[in-house]
């Protein structure tokens, strides 16, 4: 039902061909896992959880205005949360700058420029330059050092999501398929999947006809772009058609027609989730209109600056607990957590701290504290950690716990009450642990990241293991 809307029109079934479409949650890609001890994957229960506070949560079926307020009063405790915190994430800046090897302009040209070109990172050589300088720019935009530990996993970072393309093709030319097969493939899964809702008058009609009217057009887009430039004249077209629709539908499509305008949920050279990028630009200062957004990560520096930004908290914080001289493997968390979601390393060994202290044993360990929404804004549903939490610190009161878990996402968590007392207790019970841990995650079946593909964390590590010891680190 949540999708109803994309069965309109032909954008349905794109959501169902390509990976970045159906992106969920706060990070760039929506995870189901479980870790056992046997260190296998495991498809997780089934879960369902009481509101942490009844006074917050309302009723489950809360109206979007009800939403919206829930959601503004979780922000204003995060961000207050995040003030009482700042010194303290502030002198993490002066730390990780201590640490990093420092470069001034003309040298991190020349750095960047020796290696940026050849395999594994293939730079095309006719726009190595303007990448080296969105890169640069990007850097120094967002207040970073100049150094080779950020210069070296944007570029990388870079290569693997989008080969150098400020706007990434739509299908996978390496894996023989081009766009119409994507599009064939996905129709038969959506009928498959709704096609007793397409009986329901005037849906044939109307499928059929924005099928026949984009279909042709879709078939030839070659890019991301592209596709989303379709995709904001369907959520138009849909904006006028509305009105012939039965009532019943009509709330359900004027809700999801910012879906299909924002269909491609993860943009640019860096391949950021759409969702974050409005919050790390809202956090810096900025202020964009989806479309400005949007057209601004399509960009070469635009879409490394949004990247950036929102790659700058794990790298400050894990180069400040991690980074010394010699040792390069904190960027793996860093990059780890970019493509899985903010300090998901972190917030795992979290989880196996809170799993040891609750005996819940079957605790997912996947990096979210919380659940979220598929806009990305916590939910008021008591996640499995929540509840874990509480069984193993039954005095707390589950909103204290419940608030500081709002800071998850942020560098300012491990300064919470919260953390450091599980991180106490857990030291005094079971001996010290790693800050951070790189978890064997399953994306799932209906995650279809990177073309409709599944794949587990081990694919991504060896990536960027592979592109990150190519450089020329001590060149």
């Amino acid at each position: 039902m949540k999708h109803l809307i994309l069965i309109f029109c032909l954008i349905g079934i794109i959501l169902e061909s390509h990976g970045q479409i159906e992106a969920v949650g706060p990070q760039n890609n929506s995870r189901s896992v479980q870790i056992n001890s046997g260190n296998s994957i495991e498809p997780p229960p089934s879960t369902s959880g009481e509101n942490p506070d009844p006074k917050l949560a309302g009723d489950p079926q809360t109206s979007p205005e009800s939403q919206s307020v829930l959601h503004m009063h979780f922000r204003r405790v995060r961000d207050a949360e995040i003030v009482e915190f700042q010194y303290a994430v502030d002198q993490e800046e002066e730390t990780a700058t201590a640490v990093v090897r420092l470069m001034d302009r003309q040298t991190a040209i020349n750095w960047l420029a020796g290696f940026i070109s050849l395999k594994p990172l293939s730079c095309p050589l006719k726009s190595r330059e303007e990448w080296i300088d969105g890169i640069l720019y990007a850097v120094e935009k967002n207040g970073l050092p100049l150094c080779k530990e950020i210069l070296g996993l944007v570029a990388s970072i870079i290569s693997i999501e989008s080969s150098f393309r400020s706007d990434p093709s739509v299908a996978d030319a390496s894996r023989g398929e081009d766009i119409s097969a994507l599009l064939d493939r996905a129709e038969n899964d959506l009928i498959q999947k709704y096609g007793s809702w397409l009986s329901i008058p005037p849906l044939p009609q109307l499928f059929q006809r924005y099928k026949e009217k984009y279909y042709p057009i879709l078939v030839h887009c070659q890019t991301e772009g592209e596709v989303e430039t379709v995709a904001r004249r369907i959520a138009s077209d849909l904006k006028k058609d509305v009105s012939i629709l039965p009532e019943f539908m009509k709330s359900l499509v004027n809700k999801e027609i910012d879906k299909v305008t924002n269909v491609v949920r993860t943009k640019g050279s860096m391949q950021l989730n759409f969702p974050r990028a409005r919050q790390v630009m809202k956090d810096r200062g900025d202020i964009f209109s989806d479309q400005e957004l949007s057209d601004y990560m399509y960009t070469i520096r635009g879409g490394i600056d949004t990247g950036v930004a929102a790659l700058k908290p794990m790298f400050v914080q894990y180069a400040a607990r991690y980074g010394s001289a010699g040792d390069l493997s904190w960027l793996f968390f860093v990059g780890m957590d970019y493509n899985y979601g903010p300090f998901s390393s972190r917030n795992m060994i979290e989880q196996i701290r809170i799993r040891d202290l609750s005996s819940m044993m079957d605790l997912q360990i996947d990096g979210d504290l919380l659940q979220y929404d598929d806009k990305g804004n916590p939910s008021p549903k008591e996640s499995e950690t929540l509840r874990a939490t509480s069984i193993a610190f039954p005095l707390i009161p589950k909103q204290k716990i419940f608030d500081s878990f709002l800071l998850e996402k942020e560098p300012h968590y491990i300064y919470s009450d919260i953390h450091q007392l599980i991180l106490s207790e857990h030291t005094a019970r079971f001996g010290p642990t790693p800050f951070a841990v790189i978890g064997e995650l399953w994306m799932g079946e209906n995650s279809k990241i990177k073309h409709g593909v599944t794949f587990r964390t081990r694919t991504y590590l060896n990536k960027l293991d592979k592109y990150l010891n190519a450089i020329p680190w001590d060149h």
